[in-house]
């Protein structure tokens, strides 16, 4: 069960990853970052609808938990504005939070996996290129902060 919950966790954060390539790299959000993403992957029009479906899956998302965000941060709020930390009470909040990324993950799993099964093996190394450059940029400010 845990091993599951980790591949979807990472098969979010890929296409998050692949998402934000696009969206935030250039300093576009959204449909202008799906465009590019399209773009820089040389995506045929059935990919591109593939990847709009994974953005709306994730923009949903996204609209959903912003307002269980905005109740856990006023929650742990209070515990640290109370005398004492209320431990049971943090973990179920987070507890919550996981529960509900473990209900949405598997349909944008699903989507991811949709597009991936139309991807050339040029794309997935351009996919998978960015990725590791990502992972370097990460690496490097992880370094920078310790």
């Amino acid at each position: 069960m845990k091993r599951k919950l980790l591949v979807i966790i990472a098969g979010v954060a890929t296409v998050i990853g692949a998402l934000s390539w696009g969206a935030y790299a250039h300093r576009g959000h959204g449909r202008h970052g799906v465009e590019w993403v399209a773009k820089r992957l040389n995506l045929d029009e059935q990919q591109k609808v593939k990847l709009e479906a994974i953005h709306q899956a994730i923009k949903q998302a996204r609209q959903e938990f912003r307002n269980e965000r905005t109740q856990l941060f006023d929650e742990i709020v209070a515990q640290i504005e109370s005398n004492q930390l209320d431990q049971t009470k943090v973990l179920q909040l987070f507890e919550q939070r996981q529960a509900a990324l473990s209900q949405v993950a598997p349909q944008i799993v699903a989507r991811v996996a949709e597009l991936h099964a139309t991807l050339t093996p040029e794309q997935k190394t351009k996919v998978i290129d960015h990725l590791e450059r990502m992972r370097e940029r990460m690496q490097h400010h992880h370094d920078e902060s310790e």
